[in-house]
């Protein structure tokens, strides 16, 4: 998308600064993430703003939520339920994960970051790169509207707007703006690929879907420098994943959770220990620690991967001084989780 926005910026003459902007959700990213989008920044000479929860990440906010629920249970003295998969009453009067339904994660993690930044701006124009193809919520999204968090108050939208309806006030608003001597700020969403097909997208990044399953094919027969060198996309993608979110989501495939574990065992065996602990599964009905891995052959191939990818520069070697630094502030089960022996330990854990 990114691609597209710089092409229309140049050929329409728009005015304004152009830049990119995304959410560092931290270790349940996929290795590499903000590597990608820095090195495709460069290339095409645009800045990229990286904006963090101060908090911490998304594993720490589901912690934090956790402990929250738990802490409320124990206050208010409600009974707590049985988990019959894991054989153990539940933590809390309902799950502390993120889901369809209670998507804190974007709203919290993305969205209020996102806008936090933002705000410095008196007009602005966010454009964002979903597609009606992904999902039937997605494609009852308008093509723009007003950011209603941010904008000012004579500006926002009903909440009850359908996707025409939103259009229509985002026109009326910048009209109005406009009325009123720039008044106030103009924020509006922008979702400038949403009638885009995946074909699409695969030809703006140069390559085609055709491209994709033959390097999927040389990654899983094992080649995978060949499949990944000159790879323009994320290198999950040729991994097997069909969409690049969180390693592990909770509004991820089947496939893409398998997927996702395979290349992150650290984090999908702390995800699944937590699991074990508080009696509620990752998504509704399904556990993470019922994917099937061989922890031990799996840390040895990701290492492999992992090697390949420093080779090919697609993720950085750590600065030793603030490898120092980590050490020294990481909470003590934070640091174990970085070794072997605690994997494999967990492992057995969440599988008795």
């Amino acid at each position: 998308m990114l691609r597209h926005l710089i092409a229309l910026h140049r050929t329409q003459g728009w005015e304004g600064k152009l830049f990119a902007i995304t959410a560092d959700l931290g270790r349940v990213e996929w290795p590499g993430t903000l590597e990608h989008m820095q090195a495709a920044c460069n290339q095409l000479n645009v800045e990229l703003v990286i904006v963090r929860r101060q908090k911490g990440g998304m594993i720490d906010r589901w912690e934090e939520r956790r402990q929250t629920l738990i802490k409320r249970q124990d206050a208010d003295a409600i009974a707590s339920q049985f988990s019959s998969e894991l054989g153990v009453q539940k933590e809390g009067d309902k799950p502390f994960w993120s889901s369809s339904t209670a998507r804190y994660c974007t709203k919290e993690l993305k969205t209020a970051e996102v806008d936090r930044y933002l705000r410095r701006f008196k007009s602005v124009v966010c454009a964002v790169g979903i597609r009606a193809e992904k999902s039937s919520s997605r494609a009852k999204k308008p093509h723009y509207q007003v950011r209603n968090d941010i904008a000012t108050v004579a500006l926002k939208a009903s909440r009850g707007f359908r996707a025409k309806e939103h259009e229509k006030w985002a026109e009326n608003a910048i009209a109005l703006w406009k009325e009123r001597n720039c008044k106030g700020r103009l924020a509006l969403t922008w979702n400038a690929v949403l009638d885009w097909s995946v074909e699409q997208v695969w030809e703006a990044l140069g390559t085609t879907q055709e491209e994709l399953e033959h390097r999927r094919s040389l990654y899983q027969a094992g080649s995978v420098v060949e499949a990944l060198s000159g790879w323009p996309a994320h290198w999950a993608y040729v991994s097997g994943n069909r969409r690049l979110s969180c390693s592990l989501c909770v509004l991820a495939s089947s496939a893409d959770i398998q997927n996702g574990a395979r290349h992150n065992v650290a984090t999908w065996l702390e995800l699944a220990l937590m699991e074990t602990q508080s009696g509620w599964s990752f998504q509704q009905g399904k556990w993470l620690n019922a994917v099937s891995i061989d922890s031990s052959e799996q840390l040895q191939t990701t290492q492999e991967v992992i090697a390949v990818l420093y080779s090919l520069k697609l993720v950085k070697h750590w600065n030793s001084t603030f490898v120092i630094a980590l050490l020294r502030t990481a909470p003590t089960g934070i640091v174990a989780l970085w070794q072997s022996e605690v994997h494999m330990q967990i492992a057995e854990a969440i599988k008795r």
